[in-house]
């Protein structure tokens, strides 16, 4: 095809098309090519170089090509590079370049893929932000950061566009908010700081916001108020986008990030990453809080198959593993443990006369004064009833006599209930490990005949002896 012909051709193209000569210098274009570049036909043809129309990014790759393909058949006839028009906006060019046959010149054909980069480079960023998102938080639910807010809040701001410094509001007692993490601010004093529900910029918004208007911060005290305008650069805000924290519908804290100079720093696609990143946090606490509360609820269970529900002490069972644990140690050290049982005197007349909601107020009340009897090394159990059991590592008999008057002193103390004077006693037996039984269950078993003994001969207390 000669080259009038192919100049014919180029005409009738629906896409942008150039010949372009061996100096760069554009011999000819269509209609489209000079939309594309804004200029007029008369402007161009054989007188602007298309180097001019290259941004200075790309100029010296396509130089290369343009020379080297006329010398060989192994330089790419398709590659992308940025457009410059002559009102010097961008787009993005996906170009094809084939040589006329028997010339030096070329045909050039541009298609302009700028929306569609546009849209493949924001999907991109979106794969990407989603990918970190889900990494950062699947780190925080394995349990691998302690500081989790400060954490999550380092990572939004990095993956937010627009995001230049943050913080994180969290929900505490009677609905007051407080500061729980910072990136850019001073954090020790922010925490100084808090807020009502009705002093929050954003209100209790469950969507993500954007915040320009600061104003409600003028009704806080002068105290919260200059701190935030010194070390939360309140004033320096442009616009601060707020992510809320949903738990179960409720909001329950705020991510807020800020830009320092533009109030439209935060476009659609920051808005969008910062929806995402909400969903996901939503997610995120709501499986900390569950986590929390079945931990909370395995810790009470624990507690409860340990303790006795009604006096808080420690039940038979852990009685059982203690004595186990203590007595083996006496194995060691050669010293003596002394086991008390101790049984109340007059609890049963109380629980008749007044119920046994009374009842349960004065064990609960006698629990406390014999915790405030022990030593450190002691160790106190209710083994159900009215009864209870000191083990006394390191302590004889003889010894053990003085924590008993002291007990004793202590329950006889009058007890007052709903304005009643309540007044209870108690008997208390001793046997020692070894001298009195080679296990627990033994020495038990003769502390609870030495104190049937003492109760017997009217005694406050009796020490075992076979």
């Amino acid at each position: 095809m000669k080259e009038n012909s192919i100049r014919s051709f180029i005409q009738l193209l629906g896409i942008p098309t150039f010949i372009i000569d061996e100096d760069t210098t554009i011999i000819a274009l269509n209609e489209e090519a000079c939309k594309l570049i804004k200029l007029p036909k008369s402007v161009v043809e054989g007188k602007k170089s298309w180097t001019a129309f290259v941004h200075p990014k790309d100029l010296e790759t396509m130089k290369k090509y343009h020379y080297e393909r006329r010398k060989s058949c192994h330089v790419p006839e398709k590659y992308y590079f940025t457009l410059v028009d002559s009102e010097k906006n961008y787009r993005e060019i996906l170009i094809n370049v084939s040589m006329i046959p028997n010339s030096s010149r070329s045909i050039v054909t541009l298609i302009d893929v700028t929306e569609l980069k546009h849209l493949t480079d924001k999907f991109e960023r979106k794969t990407r932000c989603q990918q970190a998102i889900m990494h950062f938080t699947g780190e925080v639910l394995k349990g691998k950061r302690k500081n989790h807010y400060q954490f999550l809040l380092e990572k939004a701001v990095e993956i937010i566009p627009g995001a230049q410094a943050g913080s994180v509001l969290l929900r505490g007692k009677r609905g007051i908010f407080y500061y729980k993490a910072a990136v850019g601010y001073d954090f020790q004093q922010l925490s100084r700081v808090f807020f009502r529900e009705n002093e929050l910029a954003q209100g209790l918004a469950k969507d993500v916001v954007k915040v320009t208007d600061f104003s409600i911060n003028e009704t806080l005290d002068k105290e919260r108020s200059s701190i935030l305008k010194a070390f939360g650069k309140i004033n320096e805000i442009k616009v601060m986008l707020s992510i809320p924290i949903v738990v179960q519908k409720e909001t329950i804290g705020f991510f807020n990030l800020d830009n320092f100079e533009d109030v439209d720093a935060f476009d659609e696609e920051a808005v969008e990453t910062a929806k995402i990143f909400a969903g996901q946090i939503g997610v995120v606490f709501e499986r900390l809080n569950l986590e929390k509360k079945i931990k909370d609820q395995n810790k009470t269970m624990r507690f409860l198959s340990y303790h006795d529900p009604l006096t808080g002490l420690p039940n038979r069972r852990m009685l059982e593993e203690e004595a186990e644990r203590i007595l083996s140690s006496s194995n060691r050290s050669g010293k003596t443990v002394s086991v008390i049982y101790i049984d109340l005197m007059g609890f049963k007349k109380i629980n008749d006369q007044y119920g046994h909601s009374t009842g349960d107020k004065v064990l609960s009340v006698v629990a406390k004064r014999l915790k405030k009897c022990m030593r450190k090394s002691d160790f106190v159990a209710r083994l159900g009833g009215d009864e209870f059991v000191f083990l006394l590592p390191g302590t004889p008999a003889r010894l053990a006599v003085k924590l008993i008057e002291r007990v004793i002193e202590q329950i006889e103390t009058p007890i007052i209930q709903e304005g009643k004077k309540l007044k209870i006693s108690a008997n208390a037996g001793i046997a020692e490990y070894p001298k009195d039984g080679g296990y627990f269950e033994k020495i038990l078993r003769n502390a609870d005949r030495a104190m049937y003994h003492a109760k017997f001969q009217k005694l406050t207390y009796c020490i075992f002896e076979s």
